[in-house]
């Protein structure tokens, strides 16, 4: 029992430690589900040195993320206007 336990923890721990996908493999995930990939660049800035600019896989876009939606009726079109009440004397 402690054995299969424990081998279940290991699976759990390992499962975790998936390498990162590679740029070109996020851009290819993302380009054969029809989206756009988005690249984030850092660059490492000390007091002395500037290091290297390292290009990340960011988030993938889908193009209908960029699609206006549709506008709403003017609220004077859904309902029609009740008419004023009378002022009181």
């Amino acid at each position: 029992m402690k054995l299969a336990c424990l081998t279940g923890l290991v699976a759990l721990a390992l499962a975790g430690c998936a390498a990162p996908l590679t740029l070109e493999q996020a851009r290819a995930q993302c380009t054969k589900a029809g989206g756009f990939l988005m690249v984030i660049y850092s660059q490492k800035v000390t007091a002395t040195t500037v290091g290297p600019v390292v290009a990340a896989p960011g988030r993938c876009v889908s193009p209908s993320s960029f699609e206006k939606p549709a506008p709403a009726a003017p609220a004077a079109e859904a309902a029609p206007a009740a008419p004023p009440a009378p002022a009181a004397n």
